[in-house]
This record gives C-alpha cells, sequence and structure tokens, in this order.
C-alpha cells in the first residue's frame, strides 16, 4: 500500500517502524448512485443508504447516470433493470466498456418474476441483484460485499510487490485527494519526482536481483527520510516506474518547506550503498511542482509537471533538481505539439533529403554525398534533424521517417549513376538510428529499396553513430551481419567519441569509419588531435578501411589532411548540405571544386 507517513517515537525496544494510515473503510467513504425511473423508489432507497452512513447520489434515467458517472467518482451503482429510454442494461453495457467490476460495482435491481432479465445482467457484467419489493438488510449486505471485493482488488492492484509502497494509480488517486483537501486550507500541495541516476547500468551490471534489493533499500531510506517531516504534513510515498518514486507534501505555505524536502530525500539517498559486493553511492535527479492558487489542477497533470521537472534536472547534470516553471511547461507543450504534427509530415510531403557532397581530397571531386534530413514545417519553416530526429526516436516515427529518406536517397542515386557514369560509381551514405537496428523489417526494407533502384549494393553505405551503439552492441550484431551480407557498405560515425571504439571495429566489421569533426576543428591548434587524427588513419590502413573526415572548413586542415593521407572527406570548405538540384550541379561541371561560394 502506499504509505501516509506519520512521525512517531518508537517505544523501548522496538525497531524503527512507519506508521501507515490506510484509507478509510467505513460505508462513510463509500459513494453510492441510485438510478431508477420511479421517484418514490429513489427517495426511499437514497433515504435508506444514507442513513446507513452512505453518500447517495440519486438519477432518474440512464442519460443522467451516465453524465453523474462522467462527472464524478462512484464506488458502487445502484441500477434499476426496467426504464424507459435507455434502460438498465443498456447503461450497463455502456459502463462495462469502460469500468470493470471491481473498479464500478453494479448491482441490478429486478422484478421478482424477471429470472431473465437477472441472466442478462449477469451476462454483461452485473456483480449481483436484489428483486423488489426491496429488502433493506439484504440489499445493504450485498452493497458492502461488493464494495469490500473492489476494495481488496483495488489494494491489490495499487500496491507495488517489491517495495510495499504504493503504485502510480495509487498515487494519483490519494494526490487527487490533497489537492481537494487543500482547496478547504487555502494552503498549496507539492509533488517531488525521483529518478536514481545510473541505476539502469548498475541493474544491468550486477543483475536483477541486487537491482530489486537497491530499490527495497532506497525505499525504506526515503521512508526514514519522510518521518522527519513536520507532524501534520502527512507525506505520501510511492513508486511510481521502475526506478522512479514520487512523494506528495501537503500543507505547504512556503518555498521552504519544498527546499527542506528535496534536501532531505537527497540526502537519504545519495549515502553510500551496497550493490553485489561492493559499495557505492547513488545520485538522484528530483523534479517539483507546486499547485498554486485556488487548486483545481488534475493531479495527473501536477504528476506530469514534476517529471518534466525531474528530466530538466537531468539535463544540468547530475544529482540536481529543479522545478516546473511556466517556460518549461510550455517548451513541453511545444515538443507535443511537434510530435503531432511530425506524425504527418510524411504524407504532407513535408520532409526534404538533402545532400552533402564527399570529396575527393587531392583532386577536390566529388565521389558521393551523404543524405541529410530536413523537415520543411509549415509555420516554423526549415527544421535540422538534431531538432526532431530525437523527438522521432522517442515516438517511434524515427521508422518511417528513416525508411523514407533510405529511398529517397537510392532513388536519387539510381538517377545520378545514370546521368553520371563515374568510374566507380558515385556513392550514398544514409544514416540508421540505433532504433532502426531493433526494428526486424529494416534489412527487408534494405533488401527491397536495393531490388527496386537496381543500385550496386556496395554504392549504399549506411551509418551508425558509435554512441548511440555503447548499449545496444549485442543486438545491433545480427542484424549489422545481415546487412553486410546484402554488399551495402557499413560506416561507424563520430568514430573516437564514444567509449570502445576498437570493440566496434573489431565485434561488429565496419569496412569505413568518420573521423569526428571535434577533432578535426583543432588539428592545426592542438597537436594531441593531430596525433588522434594521424593514428586513426593508420589503423584504417592497417584493418583495410575506408575513412572520411567530416567537418572540413579551411584550407589549412584540408592540407594537413592531405599530409597525412586521408582521402576522402566532407565539409563547409566544399559545400554545405544542398538540395537535390543544386547538388546535381557539382555532378554536371565534373571539375574539382576550389570555390564554396561559387556553388551556391
Amino acid at each position: 500500500m502506499l504509505s501516509r507517513i506519520i512521525p512517531f517515537k518508537p517505544k523501548q525496544g522496538e525497531g524503527e517502524k512507519v506508521n501507515l494510515r490506510e484509507p478509510e473503510t467505513s460505508s462513510q467513504s463509500s459513494r453510492l448512485l441510485v438510478v431508477d425511473d420511479d421517484a418514490n423508489n429513489r427517495d426511499m432507497l437514497s433515504r435508506r443508504l444514507a442513513r446507513r452512513g452512505y453518500d447517495v447520489e440519486v438519477a432518474e434515467n440512464g442519460q443522467k447516470a451516465l453524465d453523474k458517472i462522467n462527472a464524478a467518482q462512484f464506488d458502487l451503482v445502484l441500477l434499476d433493470h426496467m426504464m424507459p429510454g435507455m434502460t438498465g442494461l443498456d447503461l450497463l453495457r455502456l459502463l462495462r466498456g469502460t469500468y470493470s467490476q471491481n473498479e464500478l460495482p453494479v448491482i441490478m435491481v429486478t422484478a421478482v418474476d424477471q429470472s431473465q432479465s437477472i441472466v442478462d445482467a449477469l451476462d454483461q457484467g452485473a456483480n449481483d441483484y436484489v428483486v423488489k419489493p426491496i429488502d433493506m438488510p439484504v440489499v445493504a449486505a450485498r452493497i458492502q460485499a461488493q464494495l469490500s471485493r473492489a476494495k481488496a482488488d483495488r489494494d491489490g492492484k495499487e500496491s507495488d510487490p517489491l517495495t510495499g509502497l504504493g503504485n502510480r494509480a495509487l498515487l494519483l488517486k490519494q494526490l487527487r485527494a490533497a489537492i481537494e483537501r487543500s482547496a478547504e486550507t487555502g494552503t498549496q500541495v507539492a509533488v517531488a519526482f525521483l529518478d536514481l541516476d545510473g541505476f539502469k547500468v548498475l541493474n544491468e551490471s550486477f543483475g536483477h536481483p541486487a537491482g530489486d534489493q537497491l530499490l527495497v533499500e532506497v525505499a525504506r531510506r526515503l521512508k526514514s527520510a519522510l518521518q522527519s517531516i513536520g507532524e501534520g504534513s502527512e507525506p505520501i510515498l510511492g513508486r511510481v516506474g521502475g526506478d522512479d518514486f514520487a512523494v506528495v507534501l501537503e500543507r505547504v505555505r512556503d518555498f521552504a518547506q519544498v527546499e527542506t524536502l528535496v534536501q532531505q530525500l537527497q540526502a537519504a539517498v545519495e549515502q553510500p550503498i551496497g550493490v553485489g559486493k561492493t559499495a557505492g553511492a547513488l545520485n538522484v535527479n528530483i523534479g517539483m511542482a507546486m499547485s498554486f492558487g485556488p487548486p483545481k489542477a488534475q493531479a495527473e497533470a501536477l504528476l506530469g509537471d514534476a517529471e518534466l521537472a525531474m528530466y530538466h534536472a537531468k539535463e544540468l547534470g547530475t544529482g540536481r533538481w529543479a522545478i516546473c516553471t511556466p517556460e518549461l511547461r510550455e517548451r513541453a507543450q511545444n515538443r507535443t505539439r511537434l510530435a503531432l504534427d511530425l506524425r504527418h509530415a510524411i504524407a504532407r510531403n513535408q520532409l526534404m533529403a538533402y545532400y552533402q557532397p564527399k570529396i575527393h581530397l587531392a583532386t577536390r571531386t566529388v565521389v558521393g554525398f551523404e543524405a541529410l534530413l530536413r523537415w520543411q514545417h509549415p509555420e516554423r519553416g526549415i527544421i535540422a534533424p538534431n531538432d526532431f530526429v530525437p523527438l522521432a526516436e522517442e515516438t517511434g516515427l524515427i521508422l518511417p521517417i528513416g525508411e523514407w529518406i533510405l529511398n529517397e536517397a537510392c532513388q536519387r542515386l539510381k538517377i545520378w549513376q545514370e546521368q553520371y557514369p563515374n568510374h566507380p560509381p558515385i556513392s550514398m551514405n544514409v544514416n540508421v538510428s540505433v532504433k532502426q537496428l531493433a526494428d526486424p523489417n529494416l534489412v527487408e526494407a534494405v533488401r527491397a529499396v536495393l531490388k527496386g533502384t537496381g543500385i550496386p549494393p556496395e554504392t549504399l553505405k549506411l551509418e551508425l553513430t558509435e554512441s548511440a551503439l555503447i548499449t545496444e552492441m549485442e543486438s545491433a550484431r545480427g542484424v549489422l551481419a545481415d546487412l553486410r551480407n546484402l554488399g551495402v557498405g557499413l560506416k561507424l560515425d563520430d568514430f573516437g567519441t564514444g567509449y570502445s571504439s576498437l570493440n566496434y571495429l573489431r565485434a561488429l566489421q565496419f569496412d569505413s569509419l568518420k573521423i569526428d569533426r571535434s577533432f578535426i576543428s583543432r588539428l592545426h591548434s592542438d597537436a594531441e588531435s593531430g596525433a588522434i587524427v594521424e593514428t586513426i588513419l593508420n589503423l584504417a590502413r592497417t584493418l583495410n578501411m575506408g575513412v572520411v573526415a567530416e567537418g572540413i572548413e579551411d584550407e589549412e586542415q584540408l592540407a594537413k589532411l592531405v599530409a597525412l593521407g586521408c582521402a576522402t572527406g566532407q565539409g563547409f570548405l566544399f559545400a554545405q548540405p544542398l538540395t537535390a538540384d543544386r547538388a546535381e550541379l557539382l555532378l554536371a561541371a565534373g571539375c574539382p571544386i576550389w570555390n564554396a561560394p561559387a556553388l551556391e
């Protein structure tokens, strides 16, 4: 169960405990809806149930009952079977389309001779039935039985079996209640969203049993820390995700209380902790959100704001915390709108392919291109890939977008190879997201585009970023082997910026690599960068691999690369990414590139 933590002093001899305040189970906490078209029946039943301590509302027909259920939460519905218009059975079918029997129990009220109606109602998901004339003790007993059964089911589903805390569903329910109480007291509710930084690495390194023990220990520490919160605050603690926890603090009167809460939570989690046979320290990133003004905020929105602030804290670094601001919320809303627009970008012909030339450095002639995505947004203009590809990866849209750029680039390559039959034929590099490697259709998509265009397989070069492969090396191995068997080239992008470059070259058998622009930019100012570039070139020659230097911006860099024996490069010295028409001008000219401005 999710815990409301109340400070206490342990008795002599007792260990540290947490006092849990359970939700009330009496009839006073249960809200019932009586649906009957007969005013006398409604009045009689509602008055008798109210005398037994229930909170009762009434509706005279199915539509009004549906409106009430959509507007408020009820614990049980007492539903008359025979009603004009929408019958009780009609309403029951609608309710079961949204609510399970335990989420919203329904007891049907039928006439004594309506046996077939009883069977139909039970078949449609009624929990129980009573017959007219009403026997009040029987009705009360059956109501209480259904409420108890539903509560037991909810408790089971709302409890995290590992830590014993409540899960996200229960936290949201108690957060709603906290917001309602804050409206009465004129105070605010604060939510802290905690994410354990680096938990995934620890979990994979030491195994899931050790990871589970770590989560249990974190939950224990958080409980202990929250005991020191002042009397009357009664914080609510829950586990809302794999390594995510949330705390709700009520009756917040100033920001100092929030700062104190964050400090206590961070101090509790970041103490040294045993993992496996070693000991280390965890960092925690925390996002905060508060319900300002008359608290009409929805619980989901407030928890979402706290989670949003947590992600902002992670952007700031490790072990940081941040509070949700209108600016953060606006940025998130813009991102959501952008994601919705991106879903329609292909169908609305808004995606564009730009092409950056690959140059033979000694002769300055074009030997190929790299296809680069652009998004022509109707309101924001041209959006660069860095501003929407991460969003596409998060939403899964990278799969259709990746297939689009693959087909577009290969079709363009086919046209250029036929019009300008160089020897060897010009090639095309296409970037592949690590998310695409997990797509079982990737290999088939590449095979289909090779067959459909007829381009020589070796002229298609698929680029993968080294840093993206760090956690996906094993899963990528089989897919890359299948792609190699198709005859396409495999290029490792951003070489030298990851953690185990030689491992990738050996295990995944790339046939070429791209030297990251960060090394090229410092060639003439940093001796170490020059030594790294020279080492990479020597390594590539030893392994019989091709090399492309990216980010060449001046003649001095070019001269140094030529002197080191680098054959191919790209960069603004030669040309920026170009539309297909402008890129074709380079091929049509058929001469070395000497003056980049003349190309624009």
